[in-house]
């Protein structure tokens, strides 16, 4: 987690989502706007 601090990666706030929408997906919820996942997440894979 201290890789992931706002200090020493700019994609933080992107990352943050990223896991906790993986989270509500693991746990059979859906993220709040499932668009905005998909987008962070195939920004993330580019």
């Amino acid at each position: 987690m201290k890789k992931l601090s706002a200090d020493a990666n700019p994609h933080f706030h992107d990352l943050a989502h990223i896991l906790f929408d993986q989270a509500l997906l693991a746990e059979g919820g859906l993220p709040d706007d499932p668009a905005a996942y998909v987008k962070r997440v195939n920004a993330l894979l580019v």
